[in-house]
């Protein structure tokens, strides 16, 4: 049903990181969530008053807060595909993480509350009657939550959405918590134990567990996190496949929602080659990683000199000097400043955030080595961290 709406709707749905084609698919998703949610509460709802089950009304509640789940997931797409504007010149595209960490708050809050219920009918014990419409509510309710968990995993994959995903966790959950119901009902029927009660403990902190871990899927994007290495080498294959280009470091990806990506970068290239053919170069390939990547793209250009085979060499043995330290430590903007009493070699080295020596050691040790093999060489040296 969703996926024949949104194909029917959503004819460019195939161009899945478009903005406006997520907003859509998330919008249509959302809906047919809030359809879905309404029905599964009310029938429970109905249905664990007449049998006094505080686990069947607690997972009814359950859908009602999925419901709004829903509701919001649906809001924060449409507002994460408006355009930018001059409060937002990067557009609005965090807005579907916001709505993802509300989901997951929601959940937790879910689970809080039926822990609470659980407990207090630990204490207060009521009897539960164990009938087929029950049984039959909940059977629906599985098959319901079956089909919500599949659409929501699938299109969250096509259009890489946390927040699609964080609700496809959810009616995962809603799964598991309905089949432990059904058993709780039907165990009604062999025992006087509140094993509906205790059920609905163990629920509750399932839900809060898989809430918690749904917030923090949320929230590392909002803090920042790397690109995959799947997209780094994305960007070195179209860089480097550019002949004017040598290398490349200093790469920095900003991430101001799904679709939304700002890249600059360092391009090594000749100091030997004409300007404007390297300018034009340059240009050329921040439009092929624009239309290959959809994101914008600025790149600085370092000019190498490849004639000196002395520069060369010392760089070399800096470079070897730096990864016997760690074998992940890289330098570049390599040059050479001669000098009446000594020459500067000037350099920047790129070290991992866990490497636990402090800058000044990593600096000395790079330092005397250098010094150690070439008594008139002194090392200045810059300490980059990468954002990779």
């Amino acid at each position: 049903m969703v996926s024949f709406l949104i194909r029917k709707l959503v004819p460019d749905y195939k161009q899945s990181q478009q903005p406006h084609v997520r907003r859509k698919v998330g919008e249509i998703s959302g809906a047919c969530g809030i359809f879905f949610n309404i029905l599964l509460f009310l029938g429970k709802l109905i249905m664990g008053i007449l049998t006094h089950s505080i686990a069947i009304v607690g997972d009814a509640l359950n859908n009602l807060s999925d419901a709004g789940s829903s509701i919001i997931t649906m809001i924060g797409f449409r507002l994460a595909g408006k355009a930018p504007d001059a409060d937002h010149p990067f557009g609005h595209g965090r807005i579907e993480y916001i709505s993802g960490l509300i989901v997951s708050l929601l959940i937790c809050i879910m689970g809080f509350e039926l822990g609470k219920s659980s407990i207090e009918g630990i204490i207060h014990p009521t009897a539960v009657d164990c009938t087929l419409p029950a049984i039959t509510i909940l059977l629906a309710s599985l098959l319901v939550k079956a089909y919500m968990m599949y659409y929501n995993f699938h299109w969250a994959k096509i259009i890489d959405s946390s927040a699609m995903k964080a609700t496809a966790i959810d009616s995962r959950n809603d799964m598991i918590s309905t089949a432990v119901v059904l058993l709780a009902v039907i165990s009604t029927k062999f025992t006087d134990l509140p094993v509906d009660a205790y059920i609905g403990v163990a629920l509750a902190v399932f839900i809060l567990y898989s809430g918690i871990n749904a917030a923090r899927e949320t929230i590392e994007p909002l803090l920042g996190t790397p690109p995959s290495k799947e997209f780094l080498d994305k960007i070195s294959e179209i860089v480097l496949s550019h002949e004017c280009v040598s290398g490349l470091h200093d790469v920095v990806v900003h991430d101001y929602g799904p679709g939304r990506k700002m890249i600059s970068l360092h391009a090594e290239v000749s100091a030997f080659q004409d300007m404007f053919y390297i300018h034009d170069c340059i240009d050329n390939i921040e439009m092929d990683l624009a239309r290959e990547l959809d994101c914008e793209a600025v790149i600085h250009m370092d000019p190498i000199d490849t004639k000196n085979k002395d520069l060369m060499r010392l760089q070399n043995e800096a470079r070897e000097i730096a990864r016997s330290i760690d074998p992940r430590i890289t330098i570049h903007d390599f040059r050479m400043v001669p000098g009446e009493s000594h020459t500067n070699l000037i350099f920047d080295m790129v070290v991992p955030h866990d490497v636990d020596l402090p800058e000044r050691e990593l600096i000395r040790k790079v330092h005397d080595e250098v010094l150690r093999v070439h008594p008139h060489y002194y090392c200045v040296i810059k300490i980059d961290r990468s954002y990779v």
